[in-house]
Parts: C-alpha cells; structure tokens; sequence
C-alpha cells in the first residue's frame, strides 16, 4: 500500500513549516503588543454544546467517544472562545481580549479538492463594544496581515444589521417565510447575485423591498456608500449598524487606513452570529478571502451570559499563498541556518561544550561526526 494522507491534508516539510513559524511568530507578537492575551482550545467539543451559541454552517467532522458523547473537530474557534468565556472566565473583569493559533477542520465535498484542515490567526474581544471597539477589530486586522508580511490586501466592511432587519421586514408581510430568508442570506453570502434574482422575483414579494434586496449587494465605495444605503432604507424606517458603521469608517480614515479599506454592502458571513459589523480581508490574485471576522453580541447569550463581542480570524494557509502571489521576500527565507560543530570522537564532550556555549549567543548549533571545530552551514 502506498503511503498517502487522506484526502484534504497533507505533510509540512522544513522549509514550508519554518516559513509558516516565522509568519506565526510575526503575527502573535503583533496581536500581544495589542494587548491580547494567549489561548489555547480543545480539538474537541461536544457538539450539543457547541450548537448553544448558533448553528455550525461548516461541516464539522464528527464522532461518537466511548462514552457514546457525540463530539466534533473543531470547525470553528470563535463559538469555542464563547463558551470558554462564559464558563471557564466569567468570573474576569471585561473586557477580555483573547488571541490563539489554532488548527481548525472541516469537512468538504471530495470533487471540490480544499483542504480539510486549515491554521486560523486570530483574536476575540469579549465586553467590548461600540465604534471604537469595531475601530479596533478593523486596524489590528490591517496590522495582523502586515505583520505577516502582506502589503497588498484589501478589507472590506459592512453591516449585517440593514439586510436583518430588512429581511424581517419581507418575513413581516408574509409574502416570504424563515426559509426564504435563510436562503437569500446564503445567497449573499455566496455573492450569487442571480440566486437573489430569482429568490425576490419568484416570491411574490413586495416590489419595493425585491429593489433594495437586488440594490443592496451593489453598493460599494467609501463613506457615500454608507450615505446611499441611507438613502435607500431610511424610508423603511430601517437604520441599524448604519450609524456605527460610518463612525468606525471615520476613525479608520482619520488613522490613516482608508487606502486600503472600503464598505461593500454585499459583505455577509455564512455565519449566523453576526449582528453588526462584518470585516473580510483579500489580497489580489486569491480566490477567496484571507480572513473574515465582526461583531456577534448576542452569540454568549446561548451559554448562560450577557455581553457584546466581536474578533477576527485569518487563514495561514491563504496568507502564505497571497505571499506567493506578491512574490514577497519573507517566502523565501526557508533555509536553517545553523553552525555545524564536529564531535572529535576521541574527546567528544568538547564539541558539546562548545555548541552549549555557541546556543548561549543565540546561534543555532548542529553536532556532526567529523573533524573538530566549527562549520557555517547557512
């Protein structure tokens, strides 16, 4: 039998797993001058507990443990930190700021070819709400993805408040049902403008809600975006996350990143957490988004708590690709550099003297059989 990983994931060799320590090094040192605080969290969880906080829209990989406890890999880090928050750190003074590197798993379907194990870089405030608390997700995302070495990325805002309220607004006229609405949030999630097509037209909904429903994932800009979404819902009487979302431009533009920041109104998680602002990051070239991320206040209400709360997470491996595509320099640094200390066989406690003394300046020491001394291998 030849000797293969299944489906989905695979082996990381030297060179790969140095480069992708050296963008984890980068990244967590960046997150901890934010004051963010290191986590750790299960492989597993049981399932009926993870579901408390909302729905898994990934399919997670499940199993049955010998106590016959349904438990799943986990899919995703952010309903983890809910419920570490609200079990394990309720007792901490708010707000929380929690930060982790962890390996996330998800099953997909075989003809797709994605992988099924990925590396999220990310970051949960808990009790932490507001314009400056959304202020803070958007530019220490900016920073993140610097820190990682990216220059050029893209992140896009957005509010999931309009399209909720509006859309409880269409299930309200009884013209449409809750499935219908699931199915529409899904379509804009997935960007399929021609699914909304058929979704407002064939649902017998009022004409002026299937406008702004087709209206809405158009628009796109700077702050004038926010101003026409204003415009077009207003006489609605619909304006959540539309105040707050223009104050977070605001501090965003005034620190300086409004280059490389914009608001697309068709920015909407798969997620069902989320209940305001909603962030998603991308570099030229890539096919999908590098991470994604935004504010779920109510998410910690499913395990037994009361707070607000938002984060982030960005993928290590689509990170790494943007770097390939930039073709930026830190790809490349893969080689281990290292001293080669001979170990003379008849006196060989001197080359581990000697390689103690070399580690204890900093410098990387590899013992070898051989002549004695030392030996540059970089």
């Amino acid at each position: 039998m030849i000797p293969v990983t299944p489906r989905g994931f695979k082996d990381v060799l030297p060179g790969e797993a140095r480069w992708r320590e050296s963008i984890i090094s980068n990244t967590r040192e960046t997150l901890a001058l934010w004051g963010y605080a290191p986590i750790e969290t299960p492989t597993l969880e049981v399932l009926e507990v993870l579901e408390q906080g909302g729905a898994l829209t990934s399919m997670p990989f499940r199993l049955f443990d010998t106590d016959n406890e349904l438990l799943v890999l986990r899919p995703d880090v952010t309903l983890q930190v809910a419920r570490m928050a609200a079990s394990r750190l309720k007792k901490e003074d708010l707000p929380l700021r929690l930060r982790y590197v962890e390996r996330i798993y998800r099953e997909e379907e075989s003809q797709r070819g994605l992988s099924r194990q990925l590396t999220q870089i990310g970051v949960e405030a808990i009790g932490f709400s507001g314009t400056y608390a959304d202020a803070e997700m958007v530019l220490l995302l900016a920073d993140t993805l610097r820190a990682a070495g990216l220059t050029d990325f893209t992140i896009a805002l957005g509010t999931v408040g309009v399209l909720r309220e509006l859309l409880e607004l269409c299930v309200a006229s009884k013209a449409v049902d809750t499935a219908w609405s699931a199915a529409l949030l899904k379509a804009f999630h997935a960007g399929n403008y021609v699914a909304i097509e058929q979704l407002t037209e064939a649902s017998g909904l009022d004409a002026g809600y299937a406008k702004i429903l087709r209206t809405l994932p158009t628009i796109s800009g700077k702050a004038e975006a926010i101003a026409r979404v204003g415009e077009l819902v207003s006489p609605l009487g619909i304006t959540d996350g539309l105040a707050q979302l223009q104050a977070t431009y605001a501090i965003i533009e005034g620190a300086g990143l409004a280059e490389q920041v914009s608001i697309d109104f068709s920015v909407v998680s798969s997620y069902d957490y989320y209940t305001g602002l909603v962030i998603e990051a991308y570099a030229p070239g890539l096919g999908k988004a590098l991470g994604s991320g935004g504010r779920y206040d109510r998410m910690l209400q499913g395990f037994g708590i009361s707070a607000p709360a938002a984060g982030f997470a960005v993928c290590l491996e689509s990170i790494m690709q943007a770097l390939l595509n930039e073709d930026a320099p830190g790809q490349k640094q893969t080689a281990f550099n290292a001293l080669k200390v001979s170990i003379d066989e008849e006196e060989p406690a001197a080359a581990f003297i000697e390689a103690a003394r070399l580690r204890a300046t900093g410098q990387a020491v590899r013992l070898e059989l051989g002549s004695t001394g030392a030996e540059d291998l970089s």
